[in-house]
């Protein structure tokens, strides 16, 4: 009896143990060939990422601020700057009938990389005109969410409403409300949704927005009362910029009192004493 149970204890012992060298040999395959996938794929997005075009963050918010927020958008604009840059060469080479020699080579160069940094000035020009706008606006569309959250809406509902109204008025905040919108809608906290706004915008009323509501949502501060606020503090900081604006107009305005003003009465008053001198030394 003793000796049927051990050979029993041996017999499934063995096939287990069999059993188990098989699974394990199954595990380590699949193992292997998941390392061998992961190898050739990470190989493959390393050639990608060695060959993709290398982007510029600071150039793809502002594209994106003027509107350009598609994938290629940052591509695109690099192919135009430098079909700009070619054909700018190309004018002043056949225009002014230069040769192939080093000086006339070196002239085109130089106005290509002039017409890449004039692209580039504009660009910069165009984002500095639409943040300037924005700023102009933003007190109205805070009132406005102000209206919307004393109604009962939420706050990714009161940017909604608030964006979608003001496109008339400011399409460069319209859409900056409705991308916050969606992103208080995907993501997980609000506050992160109002920071990703103030690092697109760079602008001191948007900040000093963010983080009002950040610490109303933070301390469970009414969201009323905290951009009525706000939208005090911006009205206030825009009537002392006029006032500074206002404060410089007599500086501006001494340059050309002296240039149109002064200058033609000091040449009234010694051109005649000039003219004299004139004719006595004509006399001698």
């Amino acid at each position: 009896m003793i000796t049927m149970i051990a050979t029993v204890l041996i017999i499934t012992g063995v096939f287990s143990s069999l059993v188990c060298f098989r699974l394990a040999r199954q595990q380590d395959l699949v193992q292997r060939r998941l390392n061998q996938v992961s190898c050739v794929s990470l190989a493959a997005s390393s050639q990608r990422i060695k060959w993709r075009w290398k982007s510029n963050p600071e150039r793809r918010k502002a594209l994106a601020l003027i509107g350009f927020n598609h994938d290629l958008a940052e591509t695109l604009f690099v192919l135009f700057r430098l079909s700009i840059m070619v054909v700018g060469a190309l004018l002043w080479f056949a225009l002014r009938d230069l040769t192939a020699s080093v000086v006339d080579i070196a002239q085109c160069v130089a106005i290509s990389i002039l017409l890449g940094i004039l692209v580039d000035r504009l660009l910069t020009l165009w984002v500095d005109r639409i943040r300037c706008q924005v700023a102009k606006v933003v007190p109205d569309a805070l009132d406005l969410m102000v209206v919307c959250v004393a109604s009962g809406l939420t706050l990714e509902r009161a940017f909604r409403v608030v964006g979608e109204e003001m496109t008339d008025v400011s399409s460069a905040l319209s859409r900056q409300w409705c991308q916050t919108a969606t992103e208080m809608a995907v993501l997980d906290s609000p506050i992160q949704a109002l920071t990703n706004l103030d690092q697109r915008l760079e602008l001191s009323d948007i900040n000093n927005m963010v983080l009002t509501m950040c610490q109303a949502l933070k301390f469970g501060t009414p969201l009323s009362q905290a951009l009525s606020l706000i939208a005090a503090d911006s009205r206030h900081y825009q009537l002392l910029e006029l006032e500074e604006w206002a404060g410089k107009i007599p500086a501006k305005m001494s340059f050309p009192l002296v240039v149109l003003i002064m200058l033609p009465v000091v040449v009234m008053i010694v051109a005649p004493v000039v003219l004299s001198l004139f004719d006595t030394l004509e006399r001698l």
